[in-house]
């Protein structure tokens, strides 16, 4: 059939409308038909071929009136089929053009190539689907709260989407990435990135200079005792603050470092002189240092650091050192913060040796591992092994207004689950234990493709939900001013509690069975050294066997 009988308009041209148009000098979209406006075609609407939509040609003049001729062919009666058969000589048939689109999307053989499609073109429907979801935020930023409560968003192809991210959840503060934090070499930031980010945190009302905290390079170890890598560390970590400054950020949180082979006062001294340097060469940036878990090491797992640190930096700079609480570190460095009476004594302890004036900010995770095993392992808010009362206690405690409170929560979930409406959060795998790691498995496309055939026992593929965020939010803003005895609280401690019950149980057999594992191996070391009296032995064998040997040559003789 003609390709314009097949598309022509319910209403036919007159002969003398049809010359009329070949005058339009309108360029013509590859493979569809242009939109027109012709005089004394009541009735007609513009219509443009769904099969190809390329970039638009442009036309010479002197075809223009072939290419007239075939649009009037388009929405004219089956009596033109002839001309049709002309025009379609100017340029590729319906068959002609999807015999190209295939040519383009054999890269594979079979079915292969088959599922190559099909998968090209779920996508490119649930990107348009997730692109709309994205324009909807899944809660409204609560307002008037003394708490200011966020999640570390992505900022992905660009700073500024970080804001849109954060409102997307209902955040009142965020965290990001400033730039890769997995790589050294990045691209300076774009001029027009930082503006944007300037105006995207002005039209949403977050005041980048005390409730935005990006997140430092995982990379950065300024205790570096290499100095090739220490100056490499030092370079990163300085761009990053003056990035800050671009930005109109004033906190910055990164980790303190680790000590690796040398002694705890030498990584100490190395740190403080990278942070003198660093603070001399920017004017308003607050470098905020984290609290660790206290794993080999690692600095910064006991606040007596902090404070050793502080003595080795001058106290003219002392104002623009800033410490951040990580709750899941501190609880798994030994702190008890989910009783009231703990939670205040490591307060104390805090403003005794650091200064309380020194806290700007707080990441909110709970942890899977119990206190004390020094194991950085992240959980949903009161699933974990802190539980519900901790964050009942930060999020009405006095001294933490006005800083922003970042979640770290895991927030994927096995593809194709749903998470329940009934649950206050969910507890899927924890992404964050050192952020941005892999997701999970191969989609069943990409297994079918390769030719396996995915095992029994494979993880599900994992997506990133970020409504358990937006979840977590409300409930510690829920938190605040609540009776802890009451039976609200009861009630959400208990299914809480249940959610993570598992994924407790299953720490605290590993936890304890590498505490058993540490015992046996200190016993064995005790066992197998030799005390002064054991030492002593062999030489009191091996001098009574002289004597008998003596002995027995005076009787010889």
């Amino acid at each position: 059939m003609p390709r314009g009988s097949r598309n022509r308009a319910p209403g036919a041209l007159s002969s003398e409308a049809s010359l009329n148009a070949k005058h339009s000098s309108s360029p013509v979209s590859r493979g569809g038909a242009q939109k027109r406006n012709i005089d004394g075609a009541e009735g007609l609407s513009p219509r443009r071929s769904k099969r190809v939509k390329g970039k638009e040609e442009h036309i010479p003049h002197e075809d223009e009136t072939d290419i007239k001729i075939e649009e009037d062919i388009e929405i004219n009666t089956r009596k033109h089929t002839s001309l049709a058969s002309k025009a379609s000589q100017k340029r590729p048939s319906v068959k002609q053009e999807e015999e190209e689109e295939e040519f383009e999307l054999k890269q594979e053989d079979g079915q292969a190539a088959k599922a190559s499609v099909t998968e090209k073109t779920t996508r490119k429907r649930k990107s348009k689907e997730e692109a709309k979801a994205e324009t909807m935020p899944l809660a409204a930023r609560t307002q008037g709260l003394r708490m200011f409560v966020g999640a570390h968003v992505s900022a992905a192809k660009g700073v500024f989407n970080a804001v849109s991210n954060s409102t997307h959840i209902g955040g009142n503060a965020f965290a990001l990435f400033l730039k890769s934090q997995r790589k050294w070499d990045n691209p300076p930031l774009q001029d027009d990135h930082r503006d944007q980010f300037r105006r995207f945190c002005h039209e949403q009302n977050y005041d980048a200079s005390k409730y935005v905290l990006p997140h430092g390079s995982y990379l950065v170890n300024l205790a570096q005792e290499d100095k090739a890598k220490a100056k490499q560390a030092y370079d990163s970590f300085l761009d990053d603050l003056r990035r800050c400054e671009s930005l109109g950020i004033t906190l910055y949180n990164f980790h303190p470092g680790s000590a690796n082979q040398s002694s705890l006062p030498d990584a100490l001294a190395r740190l403080a002189k990278a942070l003198t340097n660093a603070l001399s060469e920017t004017s308003t940036v607050v470098p905020v240092l984290e609290t660790m878990c206290g794993h080999g090491s690692t600095i910064g797992g006991f606040l007596s650091e902090f404070r050793d640190l502080l003595a080795l930096i001058p106290s003219e700079h002392h104002p623009r050192i800033g410490i951040c609480i990580d709750t899941c570190h501190s609880f798994a460095a030994g702190y008890d913060l989910a009783s009231p009476v703990g939670f205040q004594s490591f307060l104390k302890e805090f403003d005794d040796l650091i200064g309380i004036k020194h806290l700007r900010a707080l990441h909110l995770n709970d942890s899977k591992a119990p206190r004390g095993s020094r194991r950085d392992l992240h959980a949903n808010i009161g699933t974990g092994f802190l539980g519900l009362r901790a964050f009942h206690n930060v999020m009405n405690e006095p001294r933490f207004e006005d800083i922003p409170m970042i979640l770290e929560t895991p927030i994927d979930r096995p593809e194709g689950s749903v998470t329940s409406t009934s649950k206050t959060v969910a507890s899927a795998g924890c992404r964050h234990d050192n952020d941005e790691g892999d997701a999970g498995g191969e989609s069943e496309v990409e297994v079918k493709k390769k030719g396996k055939k995915k095992p029994a026992t494979a993880k599900p593929a994992m997506v990133s939900d970020p409504e358990i965020w937006a979840r977590e939010i409300k409930l510690l803003e829920s938190l605040i001013g609540m009776d802890p005895e009451g039976s609200e609280f009861k009630s959400l401690e208990a299914q809480l509690a249940e959610e993570g019950r598992e994924m407790r149980e299953k720490q605290q057999a590993q936890y304890e069975k590498k505490l058993e594992a540490e015992e046996k191996k200190r016993n064995k070391a005790v066992k197998g050294q030799k005390t002064l009296v054991d030492m002593m032995k062999p030489a009191a064998k091996k001098s009574k066997k002289k004597q008998e040997l003596a002995s027995d040559d005076e009787l010889e003789t």
